[in-house]
């Protein structure tokens, strides 16, 4: 059973991020409000929402920067087809199954749950990365690679372009530890 309440924070500087899981009839409902830093003088509060299928395949993905202008809504048909908020089509996405949202560790779950995944062998998977405070999306190549699971968790090698990290996630496929990025707190 997936934890109802998710709280993590950054391993350096100020915010956190409160998520909350719904697991409904063939659905799973994400809500979540990151509050962080964005430089000495800029607080941001950034609001998202996913509706997930059985499967973890993402279908509705919303969210937006309160107090500010603008938000974005995309669904998907779950085969990497995407639309926006007046269905229309959105090509620079075709062929992406999961998301990343770049304020949160949840995301990584995504491609965790829903892949199966030999230890030692990469999955490359092509995700729709969103921009929180830009509210802006494109394709992206990413990488997961089992390294060691035991009873308790897991650790998977993240992959994107130069950038790589082991993220050591539970039993759930929720991130615990996120190095110089997020760790989680016990709720």
């Amino acid at each position: 059973m997936l934890p109802m309440n998710v709280i993590w924070k950054p391993t350096t500087g100020v915010g956190y991020e409160h998520l909350r899981i719904r697991e409904g009839l063939n659905r799973i409902h994400v809500n979540s409000m990151v509050i962080g830093k964005l430089d000495d003088e800029t607080i941001s509060r950034i609001q998202y929402e996913i509706v997930l299928d059985s499967n973890w395949i993402t279908r509705e993905v919303s969210m937006g920067i309160m107090g500010e202008e603008g938000a974005l809504h995309l669904s998907s048909d779950g085969r990497g087809n995407w639309t926006n908020e007046s269905g229309e089509s959105i090509p620079e996405l075709f062929g992406c199954i999961d998301i990343d949202i770049s304020c949160t560790p949840f995301t990584n779950t995504l491609p965790i749950r829903r892949l199966s995944y030999a230890p030692g062998e990469p999955q490359s998977i092509q995700v729709a990365y969103f921009s929180a405070h830009e509210l802006t999306y494109r394709q992206v190549q990413q990488q997961y690679t089992l390294l060691e699971s035991t009873v308790d968790s897991s650790v998977y090698q993240y992959r994107a372009g130069t950038f790589v990290e082991n993220i050591t996630v539970d039993t759930n496929g929720l991130v615990v530890i996120y190095p110089d990025l997020f760790i989680r707190e016990q709720v």
